[in-house]
C-alpha cells in the first residue's frame, strides 16, 4: 500500500524463475509502459533499456544474480520515443536456509539530476575553455591565505614568469607590486571589499619592462572556499594614447579657440595678445610669443607674450629688447625657409651666442627651461606671401612636437596669418562699411550714427533736426540710355552739388543707387526748412548736367521728418523721410512733411508694448506651473514656472504672443526679475502650506543672462524667500554657449547660490563637449522636437539615446520635455532617461490648481491625463 503512493517504481521479483512478482504503479508514469505487459514478459522491462546501455545493465544483472545486490543508472526509451533517466537498485530477500528467494528493489527517475549535473559540467568546460583562451590576464587567490590557485596563459605571457611559480605562491611573493608591504597591503584591500577596480596600475614584468595595466577583482565563493579573481588588462597602449589624445586635445584647444577670436577680434594686437594667452592656458604651453618682422632692420620685434613669471616686469625685460635674425637663429630659418622648425630637447642644445645686439638666443632658453620648457617650435607667419614674424611656442615636455602636432600648429600659423590678412582686408571694407566708395560720402550706416550723435547732442533743447531723403527723377532711364559710366558720373556731380550747397561733408549720405540723406539743425520752424529745401533744390538741380557729352536736366524729390515731432531716434526719422519722399513721388510733389503716424504693423507694435507696460504696472501677469515627473515612480519631481499674460480685454494671452516683443523692447529683464522673484514666493507659500514643495524652474532669457547684474538679480529674488530657495534656472543650448567663458562664471556664482541650473532645449544648438563637462549644470532637458518624432525616426529615436547616455556619463539628469503619450514615456523609460514633462500628466496651470495637484500626489504617483496633447 506504500508503494502505490510513491512515485519511485518498487518492485519485488523471483530470480529462480525470473519473474516479476510486483511492479508499483509508479512504473506505467516514468517507463510510460503498462505493469499488466510486464506481469506477461519479464522482458518487457529489458527491453526499455536504452541500447547503448542495454548490454551493461543485463551483464551486470548476472554477474551480481548471485548475491541479489546491485545498483546501476541507465537510460530507458519510452514507448513516445523520449529519453529518461533511472537510478535502479536491488536487495537479496533470503530463506531460513540463508539461499536467495526473492530480489526487492526501487527504480527512480533521476533524468533531471542528470541534465543539470551535464549543464554544469558543460558549464565549467566552457569556464575553462574561456579562462585559458582569454586575452586578459586572470589570476584566481585564496582570499583567506594570499595564494595564488590558478593563472591563465595570457598573464603568464605578460609577465614573463612560468605558470609553475605562481602556484601556491603568495601574490607578494611574484613581485606584482614592488614590495612586499605595498603587496600586502593591496591583498587586505581585496580581502575587504567585494569589487576593487584601478583605472590605472603599474607593474613591472620580469624582465623589467614596465606596463600599465586596468586591474579588477570580485570576490565569491566556489566549494566554500572565498577565492579573489583578479583580471588584469595591459593598457600600455591605450595609455599612451590617452596621453596622445590628451596632448593633441591641447593643441585642438588652442585652434579652435584662436579661431574664434580671429572671427571676434580686429585689431592685430588684441589679436596677438587673445592667441598667446589661449596658447598658454588652453594650450598649457609654458611661454608663447609673437613678433613681427621689421623688414627694414631684419629683426622682429616680440609684439605679445604669455607665461611669464609675475617677477617680470615686462615682455622687454625678458627678451632684451628685438630679436636679432641670423644664420644661427631658428627664427631666421623659420622665416627664411617659411616652415616651422622644433628643438625637442631644448635642455640638451648648445647655447648660441648674442650676434648683433640682438636676442641673446641663450638666455631665453635658460629662462624658458626655468619656466619648465622643454621643447620649442617656431612657426612663420606668412601673410600675401610675404614673411610677416614668427610665433613661438615652448612645452613643458621633451619630444612633444611630433608630426601630428606640427601639421596642427601649422595650421595655427596659417590660420593667424589669415586673420592678420583678413585684418588688413577688413581695414579697407571698414572704409567702405561706412563711405560710398563712387562719391565718398558717407554711407546710410554712418549717416544714421552721426545723425543719432547730434540727436543726442541736441537732448531736449528746443533746437529742430530735419531729415532729408532725397531721390533723382529718371536716373533709371539715364543710366539705360547712356551707360553706366554716365550714370556713375552724374551721381558724382550730384554729390559734388550737394556738397557745394552745404559744404558740410559730414550731414550728407548716399544711402542707395540714386538716393541720398541729409540732416540739418538749427531750423526755427517748419516754414524755415520749407524754403531751405527749395532754395538747396533750386542751387544743386537748376543747371544742367553734362553726361556723355550731353547737356541733361535732373530733377529730384524730397521726403522730410522732423526732430522732435516725426521720431525719436536717427532710424525712426529717416524711415519716415523715406514715407514722405514715397509719398512726394507718387503725387507729384516736389517736398512734402511726413505728416502721417506710423505704418499700422509699427503703430500695432507700438500699441503693443504700451499694453505691455500697462499691464506690468497693473500686475496682469501671472505665473503657471507645469509639472515634471519621474519616470520611475511617476511622482512630481519639480515644476517649471511659465510667463502667462491674464489680460482684461484679451484674456489669456499665451507667451508666444508677448514674450518676443518684451525681449525686442528690454521689458524682459523687468519681468524676468519679476517671474524669479514670483517663482521664489509661490516655492515658500507650498512649503508654508506644509506641502513637500517641489524644485521650480524658471526659464532666463538672453537679454538677462548678457546683463551685468545677473548675479544680483537673481540673489536679490532669492533673498525673499526661504532658505533654501529651491529654484533652478532653465537656459537654452544656444545661448549659454553664445559667451561660454563669461557665462560659465555667471552661472558658478549662482550656483553657489543654491540655484540649480539646466540646459533647456538641448540638441538644437552645437555644445562643445569639452565646455559641456566644465559647466556647472545638472540637468539636460531634451527638445520636444526629438521626443515627439523618436518613436517615427530610427535616426531620433539614436539621437536622444545618445543624449541621455552622454548626459549620464557626466553625471547629468535627463528631463524629456513634450512627453504626450504613454508610449512615449515608456520609451524614454527604458532609455534611462529620468524625468518628462508634457501634456501627457499636464498642461502648465495656475498656482491653485498646481497647489490641489501637489496636494492630490504627495502621496502617491501622478496619472497622466486623458486629454489629448492639444489641451
Amino acid at each position: 500500500q506504500l508503494a502505490e503512493n510513491i512515485r519511485e517504481v518498487f518492485w519485488l521479483a523471483d530470480p529462480s524463475k525470473n519473474e516479476m512478482l510486483y511492479i508499483s504503479p509508479a512504473y506505467e508514469e516514468i517507463w510510460g509502459r503498462s505493469t499488466a505487459a510486464l506481469y506477461l514478459s519479464p522482458r518487457d522491462w529489458t527491453d526499455a533499456i536504452h541500447p547503448e546501455d542495454r548490454g551493461r545493465v543485463i551483464a551486470n544483472a548476472v554477474t551480481k544474480q548471485t548475491t541479489g545486490h546491485y545498483d546501476e543508472e541507465y537510460r530507458i526509451t519510452r514507448p513516445d520515443g523520449s529519453v529518461r533517466w533511472i537510478h535502479d537498485r536491488g536487495f537479496p530477500v533470503r530463506g531460513a536456509d540463508q539461499k536467495i528467494v526473492r530480489v526487492a528493489g526501487v527504480a527512480e527517475d533521476i533524468t533531471e539530476r542528470k541534465q543539470a549535473e551535464k549543464a554544469v559540467r558543460a558549464s565549467e568546460l566552457r569556464y575553462r575553455r574561456l579562462f585559458e583562451a582569454a586575452k586578459d590576464g586572470i589570476l584566481i587567490l585564496n582570499a583567506d591565505t594570499g595564494q595564488i590557485i590558478d593563472v591563465n596563459p595570457f598573464l603568464v605571457e605578460l609577465l614573463g614568469i612560468p605558470r609553475e611559480k605562481f602556484l601556491l605562491q603568495k601574490l607578494w611573493d611574484i613581485g606584482l607590486w614592488k614590495d612586499i608591504a605595498l603587496s600586502q597591503a593591496a591583498f587586505r584591500e581585496l580581502q575587504a571589499k567585494d569589487y576593487i577596480r584601478y583605472e590605472y596600475l603599474p607593474l613591472e614584468t620580469h624582465d623589467g619592462r614596465h606596463i600599465d595595466v586596468e586591474f579588477v577583482s570580485n570576490v565569491y565563493s566556489v566549494d566554500a572556499v572565498r577565492v579573489i579573481q583578479c583580471n588584469i588588462r595591459d593598457i600600455t597602449e591605450r595609455r599612451k594614447a590617452d596621453v596622445r589624445i590628451k596632448r593633441l586635445n591641447r593643441v585642438y584647444s588652442v585652434l579652435s579657440g584662436i579661431n574664434s577670436a580671429i572671427v571676434r577680434i580686429r585689431n592685430r594686437q588684441d589679436l596677438f595678445q587673445e592667441a598667446c594667452r589661449i596658447i598658454v592656458e588652453h594650450g598649457q604651453f609654458s611661454l608663447g610669443w609673437i613678433a613681427a618682422l621689421d623688414h627694414a632692420t631684419g629683426k622682429v620685434v616680440v609684439a605679445a607674450q604669455a607665461g611669464l613669471p609675475g617677477n617680470v616686469a615686462s615682455a622687454s625685460e625678458f627678451f632684451n629688447g628685438s630679436v636679432g635674425l641670423t644664420p644661427a637663429r631658428t627664427a631666421e630659418t623659420a622665416l627664411r625657409e617659411k616652415r616651422a622648425v622644433v628643438d625637442n630637447n631644448i635642455e640638451d642644445a648648445p647655447g648660441v651666442a648674442d650676434v648683433g645686439g640682438g636676442l641673446d638666443t641663450l638666455k631665453v632658453r635658460r629662462a624658458a627651461i626655468e619656466l619648465g620648457a622643454k621643447s620649442v617650435i617656431v612657426l612663420p607667419l606668412v601673410v600675401a606671401g610675404e614673411n610677416f614674424g614668427i610665433l613661438t611656442l615652448y612645452a613643458s615636455e621633451r619630444n612633444f612636437f611630433d608630426n601630428e602636432e606640427i601639421k596642427l600648429l601649422n595650421e595655427l600659423a596659417g590660420d593667424i596669418s589669415f586673420g592678420l590678412e583678413f585684418i588688413a582686408s577688413q581695414e579697407k571694407v571698414d572704409y567702405l562699411a561706412y563711405y560710398d566708395e563712387l562719391t565718398g560720402l558717407a554711407n546710410l550706416s554712418l549717416f544714421l550714427e552721426r545723425l543719432g550723435q547730434k540727436l543726442k547732442s541736441t537732448g531736449q533743447a528746443s533746437t529742430n533736426v530735419a531729415v532729408f531723403a532725397l531721390d533723382l527723377d529718371r536716373f533709371k532711364s539715364i543710366n539705360e540710355a547712356l551707360g553706366r559710366r554716365a550714370g556713375d558720373d552724374l551721381l558724382k556731380q550730384v554729390a559734388g552739388r550737394l556738397l557745394d550747397t552745404e559744404g558740410d561733408v559730414t550731414r550728407f549720405a548716399r544711402v542707395s543707387a540714386d538716393r541720398y540723406a541729409i540732416f540739418a539743425a538749427g531750423m526755427a520752424s517748419v516754414e524755415t526748412v520749407g524754403r531751405h529745401v527749395e532754395r538747396k533744390l533750386d542751387a544743386c538741380f537748376r543747371a544742367p548736367f553734362r553726361l556723355a557729352n550731353e547737356d541733361i536736366k535732373i530733377f529730384a524729390r524730397v521726403g522730410i521728418s522732423m526732430f522732435p515731432g516725426d521720431g525719436e531716434s536717427a532710424e525712426e526719422l529717416y524711415v519716415n523721410a523715406e514715407a514722405a519722399l514715397k509719398k512726394a513721388k507718387a503725387g507729384g510733389d516736389r517736398f512734402l512733411f511726413y505728416t502721417e503716424k506710423m505704418t499700422a504693423r509699427v503703430a500695432e507694435q507700438l500699441g503693443m508694448e504700451h499694453k505691455l507696460r500697462q499691464a506690468f504696472e497693473n500686475e496682469e501677469f501671472v505665473l503657471h506651473y507645469q509639472p515634471k515627473v519621474d519616470l520611475e515612480s511617476r511622482s512630481i519631481a519639480g515644476v517649471e514656472a511659465l510667463i502667462r499674460w491674464q489680460s482684461p480685454a484679451l484674456g489669456l494671452v499665451p507667451p508666444v504672443k508677448f514674450i518676443p516683443m518684451m525681449e525686442e523692447t528690454g521689458m524682459i529683464l523687468e519681468v524676468g526679475a519679476w517671474a524669479l522673484s514670483r517663482a521664489v514666493a509661490d516655492h515658500c507659500r507650498w512649503t508654508q502650506m506644509g506641502l513637500q514643495a517641489p524644485r521650480v524652474a524658471v526659464n532666463v532669457s538672453a537679454i538677462q543672462l548678457r546683463a551685468r547684474d545677473f548675479v544680483d538679480m537673481v540673489n536679490q529674488a532669492l533673498s525673499r524667500g526661504a532658505t533654501p530657495a529651491g529654484i533652478d534656472l532653465e537656459i537654452t543650448e544656444s545661448l549659454i554657449m553664445e559667451n561660454i567663458e563669461d557665462n560659465i562664471q555667471k552661472l558658478e556664482q549662482v550656483g553657489k547660490l543654491g540655484v540649480g541650473i539646466a540646459i533647456d532645449d538641448f540638441g538644437t544648438g552645437y555644445s562643445s563637449l569639452a565646455y559641456l563637462a566644465k559647466l556647472p549644470v545638472q540637468t539636460l532637458k531634451i527638445d520636444r522636437s526629438f521626443v515627439i518624432t523618436m518613436l517615427d525616426e530610427a535616426d531620433t529615436m539614436t539621437l536622444v539615446q545618445t543624449i541621455i547616455t552622454m548626459a549620464h556619463s557626466l553625471r547629468l539628469k535627463v528631463v524629456a520635455e513634450g512627453v504626450d503619450s504613454e508610449a512615449q514615456a515608456k520609451m524614454l523609460r527604458l532609455l534611462r532617461c529620468d524625468e518628462m514633462q508634457g501634456f501627457l500628466f499636464s498642461k502648465a496651470v495656475p498656482f491653485d490648481a498646481m497647489t490641489a495637484l501637489l496636494r492630490k500626489t504627495d502621496s502617491k504617483a501622478i496619472v497622466p491625463r486623458s486629454a489629448s496633447p492639444h489641451h
